[in-house]
């Protein structure tokens, strides 16, 4: 895959209509056809696209050689930023974190040094000395919760015996190259030459890979899940000239902003997709509600006036262009429809059992979602209502 740039905030893939109008559309389209196929090859890269699993690590963990003086260095994504914390010392660590913080990349600096890292890796910190016995459900089991996720494995299998040893653990997704840390780009092609595991240390790459061929589509979801991609694709068709109208920019107030805003309050609420013809009427009420607070804010008479003045535009536009807002609504949920389909099948892929804590017993869960990387980028695959949900209600360990 290509160079993805030092900026690697990711969108989920039903957004990109949202944010790059209907070349967007085109690309989330491409992108789902290219994952069943993917699939199909036992997720081999094998129709332009590979994919690697969201884990649920905490804190995100930057490490390596630093160009400028060949020094192993650690720290967080601030690594590059316009006031970079570069660790190479505990002492580095202790000027620069406090708190629980400070005690991971205490333990990243002492342990990661020794793994012979290649360049610069970027990486999901699962553990250090936080582990925890636990029975869930009636089973034992060795357990790490670095964010929302309780991860859980069999003590007594060979993984649970390496990760029980371990005294750290992490997952490398992403790779940098470049002469000097502030310019460097990043890619995610970690390779298994990147890094050497060892005893003290448990290191995983993201890649997703179907061994068993557990996620591949057979003929009748494959059926179903084609259907759902033609039927996006023919309403992204008629919805295309409105979609590359509303491109604002992000900014506030803008039909794409507010779109955005309007169908993650699904998620928040975790409220199911309603019927395209509610959905019309409900993002109307929406955009009543948010020019509402705007106005609010406003001040002066003028300013107050403006605002009511473009929400009246807004709503005349949507009465005009209804049936292609409506093919926009239909896009938006037929895209996400296909995407879990993929979702559901992907999720049973993993080595660990997967639990939430919901304070008086575990649920069980799945991963966090997936990334699909292409030349075209990188998007993001997550079913929005279960794990999206989680991260809104369930509370941080830390």
């Amino acid at each position: 895959m290509g160079k993805q740039g030092k900026s690697l905030h990711m969108e989920h893939v039903e957004d990109e209509m949202l944010n790059l109008g209907s070349e967007g559309g085109k690309k989330a389209i491409k992108v789902l056809r290219h994952m069943a196929s993917y699939l199909e090859g036992g997720g081999k890269n094998l129709s332009g696209v590979s994919v690697t699993t969201k884990w649920d690590g905490a804190p995100a963990v930057v490490c390596g050689t630093d160009p400028a003086d060949g020094k192993f260095f650690v720290g967080t994504k601030s690594v590059f930023s316009q006031s970079p914390k570069i660790c190479k010392t505990q002492s580095d660590i202790q000027r620069m974190y406090d708190g629980v913080l400070a005690q991971k990349l205490s333990a990243c600096l002492r342990y990661l040094a020794d793994c012979d890292i290649k360049g610069v890796l970027q990486g999901d910190l699962m553990f250090t000395d936080d582990k925890e016995t636990k029975t869930i459900r009636g089973n034992k089991y060795l357990t790490f919760r670095p964010n929302t996720i309780t991860y859980a494995v069999d003590p007594l299998t060979p993984l649970g015996k390496t990760i029980k040893k371990a005294n750290l653990g992490i997952v490398f997704h992403t790779r940098y190259t470049g002469k000097t840390l502030a310019s460097m780009q990043a890619s995610f092609d970690v390779k298994n030459s990147d890094f050497k595991a060892n005893t003290f240390v448990w290191i995983q790459k993201a890649m997703f890979e179907d061994v068993d061929k557990k996620a591949t589509l057979n003929k009748s979801e494959r059926r179903q899940f084609e259907s759902a991609v033609n039927m996006a694709e023919g309403s992204l068709k008629q919805a295309s000239s409105v979609l590359d109208l509303i491109q604002s920019g992000k900014k506030p107030l803008g039909f794409d902003t507010e779109f955005k805003k309007f169908f993650n309050n699904f998620v928040k609420n975790a409220q199911d997709n309603p019927s395209v013809q509610e959905a019309y009427v409900m993002f109307a009420h929406h955009l009543g509600k948010e020019f509402a607070k705007a106005i609010e804010k406003n001040r002066t008479l003028k300013a107050q006036e403006a605002k009511v003045f473009k929400f009246v535009e807004y709503i005349d536009f949507m009465e005009e262009h209804e049936k292609k807002f409506k093919m926009l609504l239909a896009s938006y949920f037929n895209i996400q429809k296909a995407k879990l389909m993929l979702v559901d099948k992907m999720k049973v892929v993993s080595s660990l059992k997967l639990f939430v804590d919901m304070g008086t017993h575990y649920e069980a869960t799945s991963p966090e979602g997936f990334v699909a990387i292409s030349a075209e980028g990188a998007v993001k695959l997550i079913d929005r209502l279960e794990f999206s949900r989680l991260n809104f209600t369930v509370p941080k360990n830390w």
